[in-house]
């Protein structure tokens, strides 16, 4: 895998109630792979979306930051059984490698994807995202013709050392509507992408002005007054 990481997947489960996270209208950014095997019936339908992910066009932040991709953050799952719609399993694979890859080429002047932190303090930081909880929900249950998908991203930050400073906990929302699709499994892996562009976009526009970042921010930056780029977005952090 790029940038040294290289590690075979293991599962994690997650079991989610549907009470959905407040969500947000889409924004552009970079786009995120899943996998999402939907089990109904007596047959299993996989579906992997692949595509290139673009970088977020935004002023790099002058830093050179590790970026950790853990064995939770690849090993993630989850599973779900919908009455008179059957049995949704939804996993990350490889995802999140291309993901932040591209994340990292867009908001900092040099990154690198790690599997752990480092012991010769090579970086002026890290960062370390993991998801909490992902939720969806069919057709059948908004009553409407869409998927919907909520996923809450959690972006902690570490200074030099690998010290935790503070977390960013990061809600997304996308949607799709099943008509635009040939089955089940693509409609409920576009509104899945559809929540990553969501979250990616967030992150890329608010990170220089999000106040759990300042600490990070200052210390990876050299100091309260060093050059980090202004907010390139108005709205009001999560």
């Amino acid at each position: 895998w790029p940038n040294g990481v290289s590690m075979k997947p293991k599962y994690r489960h997650s079991s989610i109630a549907h009470s959905p996270p407040a969500g947000r209208s889409s924004l552009l950014a970079a786009l995120l792979c899943l996998v999402v095997a939907i089990t109904a019936g007596c047959g299993t339908v996989q579906v992997e979306l692949e595509s290139n992910f673009p970088v977020p066009l935004v002023e790099p932040l002058p830093a050179t930051v590790g970026i950790v991709i853990s064995e939770d953050l690849l090993s993630f799952r989850h599973d779900e059984e919908i009455a008179d719609a059957g049995s949704y399993e939804l996993t990350l694979g490889r995802a999140p490698i291309d993901l932040f890859n591209s994340l990292g080429a867009g908001v900092f002047g040099s990154y690198q994807l790690l599997e752990s932190v480092p012991e010769d303090g090579a970086f002026d930081g890290y960062l370390r995202p993991n998801i909490q909880q992902i939720q969806f929900a069919v057709p059948k249950q908004t009553r409407s013709e869409y998927y919907e998908v909520w996923i809450r991203f959690d972006f902690e930050f570490l200074d030099e050392e690998g010290t935790p400073l503070s977390n960013w906990m990061l809600p997304s929302y996308g949607k799709a509507n099943e008509g635009d699709y040939g089955n089940a499994g693509a409609a409920l892996q576009a509104a899945a992408l559809s929540a990553c562009r969501d979250a990616m976009a967030f992150f890329s526009l608010n990170l220089s002005s999000q106040p759990n970042a300042k600490p990070w921010l200052e210390q990876t930056l050299g100091g309260a007054n060093s050059a980090a780029p202004p907010a390139i977005s108005k709205e009001e952090t999560r």
